[in-house]
């Protein structure tokens, strides 16, 4: 069974157990996990350096140049801040926690860590919605080649989502490639 969440458990359950251990004064141990989801992604959750009291969280997403088009880059540096370090190689995005310096919002960070995925692609969603709030022109289209067998696009509609349908019976279009 795949348990599918829009948050990684592993990474969270992982950044739980290293920040209550930080918290009670214990004796920092080394972490080194690399694993993927159900589409292909890659993590890695270590300590860098063998540092002991820093712990990495790093994602490889084959298609991040492509999210990096519609401004991936920028809305991290904005939703993680200052644990936006630059990325171990092999991985796209990597965040840093100094285990001796945690703030009081362990909980908060830790769900922020927990939904690293979702946040490198909310980057496309957020372009599209304000480019529809707006109804600026520019960019029609938004494709990402997700796996080698699919490919997710966003587009600028004409008619805002917020209006009711036209009729009962109108439903969203789902398109299968």
């Amino acid at each position: 069974m795949i348990l599918l969440e829009v948050n990684n458990c592993i990474i969270e359950e992982t950044l739980v157990l290293k920040f209550e251990n930080a918290a009670a004064g214990n004796k920092p141990e080394a972490v080194e996990v690399t694993f993927a989801d159900f589409d292909g992604v890659l993590y890695h959750i270590s300590n860098p350096n063998g540092d002991k009291t820093r712990v990495m969280v790093s994602i490889s997403l084959k298609f991040y140049k492509e999210l990096q088009a519609h401004g991936a880059d920028e809305l991290l540096k904005r939703v993680y801040g200052s644990f936006l370090v630059n990325p171990e190689s092999g991985y796209n995005v990597s965040l840093l926690y100094d285990l001796e310096n945690l703030p009081a919002s362990k909980d908060s960070i830790v769900h922020q860590a927990g939904m690293l995925k979702g946040n490198c692609f909310a980057s496309v969603f957020e372009k599209y919605f304000q480019f529809q709030e707006e109804s600026k022109e520019g960019e029609n289209r938004a494709v990402i080649h997700y796996t080698d067998d699919e490919t997710m696009s966003s587009k600028k509609d004409a008619e805002p989502a917020t209006q009711p349908p036209r009729s009962s019976l109108a439903t969203g279009n789902l398109l299968w490639s």
